[in-house]
């Protein structure tokens, strides 16, 4: 697996995680365990990094799938790939 992949899934897990915890809060403020302030100041941050989560596994997964559809289109058109 290459390295851009790796820290697609791993963001990605990062994401599940931060808003699982985020619902989690919410959840227990719900249930009435928790109080409006501790839900805010836990679900917030925890909500934030899935969200930063999200955004940095769409950027590097949707790359890494860009640069395998450009090689597929390279070799059909006959063109010489980029010296990266």
């Amino acid at each position: 697996m290459s390295r851009i992949r790796l820290i697609g899934w791993s963001a990605f897990a990062v994401c599940i995680l931060g808003y699982g915890a985020a619902l989690a809060a919410f959840v227990l403020y719900r249930l009435d365990r928790l109080e409006m302030s501790e839900a805010l100041w836990i679900g917030g941050p925890a909500a934030l990094l899935g969200e930063v989560g999200l955004w940095i596994a769409a950027g590097c997964l949707g790359w890494s799938m860009f640069k395998g559809r450009k090689a597929i289109i390279d070799r059909v058109l006959r063109r010489k790939p980029d010296a990266v």
